[in-house]
C-alpha cells in the first residue's frame, strides 16, 4: 500500500494536497499539511498531490506503482 510522508520543514502550507487529494492531507493546528493514513484516496490522488506540491515536501512511500 502507497502512503505518503509530509517533510514539515518544507511545508508551507500552500494547500495543493489537499486540494488535490483531500482525503489523503488536512492541515494540523500550525497549517502544515499532515497524511491521513486511514482516509479515502486514491494511489492517483496521491501522485497527484506530491506533483503539485510548490515546495516538494510531499514523499509517497511503500508500494508505489509507476502506471504511467
Amino acid at each position: 500500500m502507497t502512503a505518503a510522508e509530509v517533510d514539515h520543514d518544507r511545508c508551507a502550507g500552500v494547500g495543493m494536497c489537499v486540494q488535490h487529494a483531500p482525503g489523503a492531507f488536512d492541515f494540523d493546528d500550525e497549517g502544515q499539511a499532515v497524511f491521513l493514513p486511514s482516509g479515502q484516496w486514491t494511489e492517483s490522488e496521491l501522485r497527484e498531490a506530491a506533483y503539485a506540491c510548490p515546495m516538494e515536501a510531499i514523499s509517497l512511500v511503500g508500494d508505489v506503482k509507476d502506471d504511467t
